[in-house]
This record gives structure tokens, C-alpha cells and sequence, in this order.
């Protein structure tokens, strides 16, 4: 089907644009992950001209002449309501924040024959750079980097990676 779904913010959105154009993909549609804090305010956090409360994920679409394929537009809210994480229950294990439930479903909605499995039994929705105790969901094939601390490199980080079918 080719739907690529990427997560940035504001300040990158032009590159990545430029990028998937560059790559032959057309932008078909975003969702905006709108974060609050627990005492049910925006966040705030600094960046480089406002401040940041939301990330946005933007959806392309690889250009093939003739495929058709079926893709379930407004069927779905663009805008995920969610409270933020602490960073203190996650960033041991991960290098990015866990995005909420909702996205998944979001993605299964739009594209309602995803979740089948191919003729090898495998997912057909891969994630990659899962949550090491994300969900797991049927049709996806989730790779998830693990972060470990090696006392030989003085602190840096090794990288090992997990591979999960979720059928």
C-alpha cells in the first residue's frame, strides 16, 4: 500500500516534507498529538520559536500510477487529546516519548484491511522503534531498540534490537 506515517514537530515539518517529496511520496493527511499535564494544562516545553505543546503525525503516500488503494479519510479524529508521561517512567528504557493507543487505532481505521495477515502469516503494519512494553496489536511487526548501558564505553550506549510479530 505504501502509507509511510512519521512523527515530528513543527520546526522539522518543512524538511520532512521536502524529503518525502524528494522520495516520491505525496502528503495525504496529519494527526496532531496535543500533550496536557496531569493539572490538565498544556505542556510548555522550550523550542526553537514557541513553545511546544503538540507533535504531528504526518501521513505520505508512495506514488505508484494505478494502485488504488482504500484509505478511510475523516473516519477518525485528527486531533489525540493525552496526558504527557513523566519522563522518569521512560527514558531509562527509551529514547522517545510512548505515544497514545489511539494513534494505533487511528492507523487500523484508516486502513481497515491492514490487520489481515499476508500469505506468509506476517503483519502487515511494521513499526519501528516500538516501546519495549508497548501492546502488542494484531497485523504488526513491531522493532523495538533496546537501550542498555555497557560500563566499557564510559557511558555510552550500546544498541540491540528486538524484532516482535504481533498476529
Amino acid at each position: 500500500m505504501g502509507l509511510i506515517f512519521i512523527w515530528t514537530h513543527k520546526i522539522l515539518t518543512p524538511d520532512v516534507v521536502h524529503i518525502m517529496l524528494n522520495l516520491d511520496c505525496r502528503y495525504v493527511e496529519n494527526l496532531a498529538w496535543f500533550k496536557k499535564k496531569i493539572n490538565n494544562t498544556h505542556t510548555n516545553h522550550p523550542s526553537s520559536y514557541f513553545r511546544r505543546s503538540k507533535e504531528t503525525l504526518l501521513i505520505f503516500k508512495k506514488v505508484i500510477r494505478g494502485d488504488g488503494f482504500d484509505i478511510r479519510h475523516q473516519r477518525t479524529a485528527d486531533v489525540v487529546v493525552d496526558f504527557e508521561k513523566p519522563k522518569s517512567h521512560w527514558i531509562e528504557q527509551e529514547y522517545t516519548e510512548p505515544k497514545p493507543v489511539e494513534i494505533y487505532e487511528m492507523i487500523e481505521t484508516i486502513l481497515p484491511n491492514s490487520r489481515t495477515p499476508t500469505p506468509t502469516g506476517s503483519g502487515r503494519l511494521l513499526e519501528l522503534w516500538c516501546k519495549r512494553n508497548s501492546h502488542d496489536r494484531p497485523g504488526w511487526i513491531s522493532i523495538h531498540e533496546n537501550k542498555e548501558n555497557d560500563p566499557t564505553l564510559s557511558g555510552n550506549q550500546t544498541h540491540t534490537w528486538t524484532r516482535r510479530v504481533d498476529d
